[in-house]
C-alpha cells in the first residue's frame, strides 16, 4: 500500500549534507519496493457517522452484539488522567516525512486522519471529547528520532498518529514509553521479535514485514494470466532491494512448479538510477519473459517500460507500488495491462463497501483528493478510535493497546479484508489483496466478485488457488 512519485536529481549537491541525504533517500526507495512486494499484513476498521456499533469478540464492528469487556456507550464521560486527555479533548500527534527528496505526498496521511476525526467529531466525538491532531511534525526525512522525541516530551499527546516516516529512527522511543502508535508500515522497526516485542506499534496493514518471505501471490498471478517465464530486476545498493528480489525468487522456488511458472531471468546488480536497461530487456526477450516484477522505484520501472516498448518485449509488469493517479496520468500508456495491488478496496470498485464510502465522502468534504497516503492516515485514526471504544470510557494508553491486541478479525467495515492483531506483530497474515489492471490510463478492478473485492490466495492439495473475500 505504497506509492513512489517519480523524482530526479537525488544525487545533486545542495550543501554539506547532500550526499548523506541522497544515500538515505536511495535506501528509502528500495525499502518501499520491498515492503510493498512481500508484506502480507492487513489492517483496520472504520466507523459510521452518528453511530457506535458494538465491537464483537473478534474486534469487528456490526457483530451479533458480543463486546470486548469495557466496550460501553461512547457518549459516557468519566474523568481520565492520561497524557493528552482533557475534559473536552483527546489529543494525538504525528511525525510524517512531509518534506522529502522523493517528492512523495506523505503529508496526505495527516489529511486522512483529520478526515476521520471530522467524521467522528461531527457526531459528538467519543466519551464526550473531541479528537484533535494537536501536533503535526515534519521530520524532513533525516530528523525522525528528534521529532519523535519532541512529540513525546513536548507535545503531551495520548497517542502517536499518523506516523508516515520514511526512516522510522524514533520507533524505540515510542516502544519504551508504550505510547499507542499508528502509522505506515514500510519500516522494519514496526515488527516485533522475541527479543524486542513491540505490542504498541500498529501499522495500517499489520505490523509484520518479511522482505524475503516466499508468498504464493505472484506465482498465482502468473498462473491466472497465463505467464510462465518471470523476469526480476533489483538494485545492488541496499539490502532491502536484494531481499525483495530474493523474496520473489523464494516465492517461485516454493510455488512455481505448482503454477507452471519459473524465473528465467534475474538481475540484482543494477545501480540505483540506472538509465539504460537495454541489455536486461534484450536478455529477457531472449529468455521468453512474459511477466516482469521489480524491486525498483518509479523512475526505474518507467525506464524499464520504455525499453520494453522499444524492443517490443510483450510482457506484463507487476507494480506493487503503482496505485498512483499521477503514474497512470503520466505514463499509463507504458503500463497498459500491468497489474497493481493494494491492501484496501481501491477507489474504482463498483460495489463500494461502507468503509470506502465513508472515506471518499469525508476526504471530499475536507477538500482533498483520495490518495494511498491519506487512506493510511484514515486507517490509523480508525484503528485508534476502535481501540478507544473497546477500552471503555475509563481508557488509558495500556487499555487501548491491550484492546487492539485482542482483536482477531479487524476488517475496516469492508475497506480492508482483515487483520488478526493477536499475531500480526511478529508473523505474516494471510495473502489477501485487491488487484487492478491498468487499462486506458485507468485502474480497472481485477479478480473481484460483487461484495467480495479481495482475492485471497490459497495453497492446498489442489495447488495454488484463490477465493474472494468480503
Amino acid at each position: 500500500m505504497c506509492s513512489v512519485t517519480p523524482v530526479s536529481g537525488l544525487g545533486g549537491s545542495d550543501g554539506p549534507g547532500a550526499r548523506s541525504r541522497g544515500a538515505a533517500a536511495t535506501a528509502v526507495l528500495l525499502l518501499l519496493g520491498a515492503a510493498c512486494g512481500n508484506d502480507w499484513g492487513r489492517s483496520a476498521e472504520t466507523a459510521t457517522p452518528g453511530s457506535s456499533p458494538p465491537v464483537d469478540e473478534n474486534g469487528a464492528h456490526g457483530g451479533d452484539g458480543d463486546t470486548i469487556p469495557g466496550d460501553t456507550n461512547p457518549d459516557e464521560h468519566v474523568p481520565v488522567d492520561a497524557p493528552g486527555v482533557t475534559d473536552t479533548e483527546i489529543r494525538v500527534g504525528g511525525v510524517v516525512s512531509v518534506t522529502n527528496p522523493l517528492g512523495g505526498g506523505y503529508g496526505d496521511a495527516f489529511e486522512g486522519a483529520q478526515a476521520y476525526f471530522d467524521m467522528v467529531n461531527s457526531e459528538g466525538g467519543i466519551y464526550g471529547r473531541r479528537l484533535v491532531i494537536a501536533s503535526k511534525r515534519d521530520d524532513n526525512l533525516a530528523n525522525n528520532r528528534s521529532e519523535v522525541q519532541g512529540l513525546i516530551t513536548q507535545d503531551s499527546v495520548f497517542a502517536a498518529l499518523p506516523m508516515a516516516a520514511l526512516l522510522f529512527q524514533g520507533a524505540d522511543l515510542l516502544v519504551r514509553e508504550q505510547i499507542p502508535t499508528f502509522g505506515w508500515t514500510i519500516n522494519a522497526e514496526w515488527s516485533s521479535t522475541p527479543a524486542d516485542p513491540r505490542p504498541n506499534l500498529f501499522g495500517q496493514a499489520g505490523s509484520y514485514l518479511g522482505f524475503a518471505n516466499p508468498t504464493p501471490v505472484l506465482p498465482w498471478l502468473a498462473q491466472e494470466i497465463g505467464a510462465h517465464q518471470i523476469g526480476v530486476l533489483a538494485y545492488n545498493v541496499a539490502a532491502q532491494s536484494r531481499d525483495c528480489a530474493r523474496g520473489v525468487e523464494n516465492s517461485f522456488d516454493e510455488y512455481g512448479e505448482a503454477t507452471d511458472s519459473n524465473i528465467s531471468y534475474v538481475d540484482k546488480s543494477l545501480g540505483y538510477g540506472v538509465a539504460d536497461l537495454s541489455a536486461q530487456v534484450s536478455a529477457m526477450k531472449d529468455a521468453g519473459v512474459d511477466l516482469v516484477t521489480t524491486c525498483m522505484d518509479t523512475n526505474g520501472v518507467v525506464t524499464l517500460a520504455r525499453e520494453m516498448r522499444k524492443q517490443r518485449l510483450d510482457a506484463v509488469q507487476y507494480l506493487p507500488n503503482g496505485y498512483s493517479r499521477q503514474l497512470v496520468e503520466e505514463y499509463g500508456d507504458l503500463f497498459e495491462g500491468s497489474f497493481v495491488r493494494t491492501d484496501f478496496a481501491q477507489f474504482e470498485v463498483d460495489d463500494k463497501p461502507p468503509g470506502l464510502e465513508n472515506y471518499l465522502e469525508w476526504i471530499e468534504k475536507a477538500g482533498s483528493q483520495p490518495t494511498e497516503n491519506s487512506v493510511v492516515g484514515w486507517l490509523n485514526a480508525d484503528l485508534f478510535v476502535t481501540g478507544l471504544r473497546a477500552a471503555g470510557p475509563d481508557f488509558d494508553r495500556q487499555k487501548v493497546i491491550d484492546a487492539i491486541n485482542r482483536m482477531t478479525d479487524y476488517d475496516g467495515d469492508g475497506l480492508l479484508e482483515g487483520v488478526d492483531w493477536t499475531r500480526e506483530h511478529d508473523a505474516p497474515g494471510p495473502p489477501c489483496q485487491f488487484l487492478s489492471e491498468i487499462r486506458d490510463r485507468e485502474f480497472v478492478p481485477a479478480f473481484t466478485e460483487p461484495g467480495k473485492p479481495f482475492v485471497c490466495v490459497v495453497v492446498d492439495g489442489d495447488g495454488v488457488t484463490s477465493e474472494n473475500a468480503d
